[in-house]
């Protein structure tokens, strides 16, 4: 309000003092008016002084065109902005660095203005400004998975992690330094490459981040790995066999089991060439591109007895192998022999004596190796001192078929077979049955 009555005053007493000059022509008038106007300019220059001497100036300071306060020294906040980023340079000098606000520092004039404090200043800005770096995205299927330094930084890993994943050899030398491959090798590694894709979609845009989540090469390698697939194909060889088929004639002569070859059967052979995709070293896919036949295989010619074996003796038993009878059924040394024995060598077949079941395979007390048939009409026959099983428990065997090898095994003076004949689990003499 000063200022402007002051101004006022100043504005009249100039318009009074021309009129008067000019109403008046003489010379005492005229003095009059120039005192007049003498007047007016020291009034003008006395508000003007004291005007200028209640101005001061004041720096706005704003973040994104929001002002945060005034200072009258700007040069605290420099000092901070300043030494904020150098803190950050220092730690990484290989990152361009900026704010993530828009910062400005606007000078104006005021009449008795009258500034923020600057630590609350100071204060705003911590609280509102970081430091962020100037990076690469990696983007993975419209989703931001990682960020590095530049571009080229995720270009050079997504190489480095594609051969990886490349089994040909010439890619061994791909992360080697230029100097170290030939222009023929760096074309070869190129044509490698080719087989080894990305199953996403790979962007790489500019975005500003905090410098502490800029991945170096290690880290962006562990999270490309995690995020991105790397499909690779190549192919290889396959010598394979192919299996012969198997030609069976039935003969009803024969008794089931009783299968007799004619032509052996030979594997054939053929060299496959596969496709194999896998996706991060796993495989995925196998698929056949060509084959070439080496060997056409040969088909097995077999005969096959169609019989079936009954289970339940006649009750006509036969001789159970070759050989010379050296101890008959009765008392021998004191004490009753339950069957016979028959010299025989070492390894001579043995024939179950009637239709039956073997109910037992193993080693008894005194006969060693021994084989029991049930022949289902209350008969059952033991053949003792065996060398070796043909038959196994729970087989149907036939009368004649051969079930064991003569032996020497358990309690014996010699090689030979010891037979017995059971009915209702008392020992008989076999001779009374044997044909």
């Amino acid at each position: 309000m000063f200022i402007e009555r002051m101004s006022s005053w100043t504005k009249g007493t100039w318009f009074h003092g021309v009129k008067f000059v000019q109403d008046t022509k003489n010379k005492g008038k005229i003095a009059f008016g120039i005192m007049a106007a003498l007047l007016l300019v020291s009034g003008t220059a006395a508000g003007g002084y004291v005007y200028q001497s209640n101005v001061n100036t004041l720096y706005h300071i704003s973040l994104d065109g929001k002002e945060i306060g005034s200072i009258e020294n700007p040069d605290a906040v420099r000092k901070w902005l300043g030494d904020r980023l150098a803190a950050e340079k220092k730690k990484y000098p290989d990152l361009a660095l900026g704010f993530n606000k828009e910062i400005s520092i606007t000078e104006k004039q005021h009449y008795n203005g009258k500034g923020t404090r600057q630590e609350d200043v100071l204060n705003k800005l911590a609280s509102a400004v970081q430091v962020e770096a100037n990076a690469a995205q990696l983007v993975v299927d419209g989703q931001v998975i990682a960020y590095a330094r530049d571009q080229k930084t995720i270009n050079q890993t997504l190489t480095s992690l594609k051969a990886s994943y490349n089994e040909k050899k010439a890619t061994q030398n791909l992360t080697a330094g230029a100097g170290n491959v030939s222009p023929e090798q760096a074309k070869q590694m190129e044509s490698d490459l080719s087989e080894v894709s990305i199953k996403e979609n790979i962007q790489i845009r500019e975005g500003k981040i905090l410098p502490e989540q800029v991945l170096k090469e290690p880290q962006l390698m562990n999270r490309m790995k995690k995020g991105v697939t790397i499909v690779s194909k190549h192919e290889t060889v396959e010598t394979l066999a192919i299996p012969y088929r198997v030609n069976v004639k039935p003969d009803p002569t024969k008794y089931r089991g009783d299968d007799k070859t004619i032509v052996q059967g030979k594997n054939g052979s053929k060299q496959v060439v596969y496709e194999l995709v896998k996706e991060n070293g796993k495989l995925v896919q196998k698929n056949a591109v060509h084959q070439k036949i080496l060997q056409q295989p040969v088909t097995k010619v077999m005969i096959r007895g169609t019989k079936v074996k009954p289970s339940r003796g006649d009750g006509q038993f036969r001789m159970p192998s070759a050989g010379i009878l050296s101890s008959p059924f009765g008392k021998r040394w004191g004490r009753i022999h339950a069957g016979i024995d028959l010299a025989t060598p070492i390894g001579t077949p043995v024939y179950t004596s009637d239709h039956g079941r073997v109910t037992f395979v193993g080693i008894k007390r005194g006969y060693g190796k021994c084989m029991i048939v049930d022949h289902g009409n209350g008969y059952q026959s033991l053949y003792g001192h065996l060398d070796g099983f043909v038959a196994k428990k729970g087989d149907i065997v036939a009368k004649g078929e051969v079930i064991a090898k003569s032996g020497n095994t358990g309690r014996s003076t010699g090689p030979h077979l010891h037979f017995e004949i059971h009915k209702d689990g008392e020992p008989i003499n076999p001779m009374l049955f044997l044909r």
